[in-house]
């Protein structure tokens, strides 16, 4: 039997999409920034823009999307944030530093079987902020037509937490924020001190920026495949224990995670919170929780919604 030649192959390529490597003078870092560019026309004042961060995961899916929102006539410019690197750990580990804001030793999560945690690698989230909207922002809009009043900021879990961090610090940087999964339950939700000054900002008029969270509905739910370094750190502790212990073991420990982050509760409390609030007109809060899914499921479910809502499909 002959065996069939194989096909010539070639790297994959995202329709209109571009990638450039800049340096921020604000924060100290490169930053690798993915570019999506919809083939229909900009409205008169110029397309709306999605900044999302974790640009090297969320940019294909988000590129996508948009590029079938094209087809409606009206989708956004997509520009997604992330770093000069194709090795997943790294990439982890250097979001840390830019989506968390300024943190104790003792509120930073001591992963199991893995080292402390260098407070280093944390509290980066003013300059990161500052990055996007002093640096990236008016290099952004010499490349493109876009709308200055139509600007939305997406992040997913600790970057769902940034989204939150620069609503309640900088509610008039852009139009729309979407926290999806956002880690609330970050050094013991010291992110809700910052609910107070927020309340005022909106109450007297000074911003009416428009947000939505979104959960899933499985997030307090044990998954059903334990983290690699959950396994590893059982197997080092109690490894002479059959496998069926240690896994019992580990979901118990993941039961106690699930229950103490409070994924689900704490976005649906803060979302009702926030719709309490009576601001001016253009202010709104949304809240929506996707039925069966998980932490890691949650994430492409919310990109549809995150773009839905930066371009109103659904209307206001």
């Amino acid at each position: 039997m002959i065996e069939p030649s194989l096909p010539e192959q070639s790297p994959v390529e995202l329709y209109n999409s571009r990638q450039f490597d800049i340096f921020s003078h604000i924060s100290g870092r490169t930053y690798r920034v993915f570019v999506f560019k919809p083939d229909c026309a900009p409205p008169p004042s110029g397309y709306p823009v999605v900044v999302a961060t974790d640009g090297n995961m969320a940019f294909p899916i988000m590129a996508t999307v948009d590029a079938t929102f094209s087809l409606t006539g009206h989708a956004a410019i997509v520009v997604c944030i992330g770093y000069p690197t194709d090795d997943p750990m790294k990439l982890f580990s250097l979001r840390n530093r830019d989506l968390t804001p300024p943190t104790p030793t003792s509120g930073l999560p001591q992963r199991p079987g893995q080292p402390p945690p260098n407070p280093e690698d944390y509290g980066g989230s003013e300059p990161f902020y500052r990055f996007l909207v002093e640096e990236l922002r008016p290099l952004i809009a010499q490349m493109y037509p876009v709308d200055a009043n139509e600007q939305a900021l997406y992040g997913h879990s600790i970057a769902g937490l940034f989204t939150l961090w620069v609503l309640f610090n900088h509610p008039e940087s852009f139009r729309s924020f979407v926290a999806s999964s956002p880690a609330i339950w970050w050094n013991n939700r010291a992110l809700l001190y910052d609910v107070p000054a927020f309340a005022r900002n909106i109450e007297s008029g000074e911003a009416a920026p428009r947000a939505l969270l979104l959960v899933g509905s499985r997030e307090q739910d044990v998954p059903p495949v334990l983290p690699p370094s959950i396994n590893d750190a059982i197997a080092e502790k109690i490894g002479f224990l059959p496998s069926a212990i240690r896994n019992f073991v580990g979901k118990l420990f993941i039961k106690k995670m699930m229950r103490d982050w409070r994924m689900i509760d704490n976005a649906r409390d803060l979302a009702a919170q926030l719709q309490q609030l009576k601001g001016a007109p253009g202010y709104s809060v949304r809240f929506h929780a996707f039925d069966g899914d998980d932490h890691l499921t949650a994430l492409p479910a919310s990109i549809g919604h995150a773009l839905a809502f930066a371009l109103k499909y659904f209307g206001e």
